[in-house]
């Protein structure tokens, strides 16, 4: 999360982070996370009680993108605020690869899309269990970089166990996606990673076990040394955070 746990902090845990990563996801702070559980709505309200403002976190961005590719993760009202053009462009600014937005429905968001794609940044469609085959197979055509897959209803949070049909879920997106797989929420053990790397998905997000260990005071040594434990566990996937 972009700015927590503050300012001066964030680029310490960012930098480890990314160290151990083939992807960093950055999130922008925001008050209504419809998608986010209580690790990362606590993480956004700690950056946003700092003093984070959008265009910070996007410069934090461009001192990431030299060496790690970045990913930003937002919600619409940030984007609609300063505008598609004008937000697409300050990521292109900033270095930045890619561009998630969980709020944004697919029938929506094609101007968005368009925009991305001109700008030569991913914009990473999310398919959930609930979606069906149809409307999926629109999803994976229309996604790029990857197709984020979410495990399980509800929202991100750590999971214990994963859920039942997130095995599934990546076989199913498999036979779809041309473009790699990479399945999020619920994510937090290696024995996670390994199952679904196994099961044929080619990344994993995990973001609220990373943050909730930022949030109980862990260095950023140690949060490192959390996401090192993630990717070593892997058998063919690339872990994202």
């Amino acid at each position: 999360m972009g700015g927590d746990p503050g300012q001066e902090l964030f680029l310490s845990y960012a930098r480890e982070v990314a160290r151990q990563s083939d992807i960093v996801e950055v999130g922008i702070p925001f008050s209504d996370p419809i998608a986010d559980g209580p690790s990362i709505q606590a993480s956004g309200v700690r950056s946003l009680l700092s003093g984070t403002r959008v265009r910070r976190v996007i410069d934090w961005c461009s001192e990431l993108s030299g060496s790690t590719p970045v990913v930003v993760m937002c919600y619409y009202n940030t984007i609609h605020r300063m505008g598609e053009e004008a937000f697409a462009s300050s990521l292109v600014d900033a270095g930045v690869s890619g561009l998630i937005v969980p709020d944004l429905p697919l029938e929506e968001g094609s101007s968005l899309r368009r925009i991305c794609a001109r700008m030569s940044v991913d914009n990473i469609l999310l398919a959930s269990p609930s979606t069906g085959q149809e409307r999926a197979r629109r999803i994976a055509s229309s996604t790029r970089g990857f197709l984020y897959v979410v495990s399980r209803y509800g929202t991100t949070g750590e999971g214990t166990s994963l859920p039942v049909q997130a095995v599934e879920l990546v076989r199913s997106y498999r036979q779809i996606s041309t473009l790699p797989v990479a399945v999020g929420f619920g994510i937090s053990s290696p024995a996670h990673v390994s199952t679904l790397a196994a099961a044929g998905a080619d990344g994993v997000v995990v973001g609220s076990a990373i943050v909730s260990r930022i949030g109980a005071g862990q260095t950023p040594g140690e949060v490192g040394k959390f996401v090192a434990s993630l990717r070593g566990s892997t058998l063919r996937a690339a872990a994202i955070s």
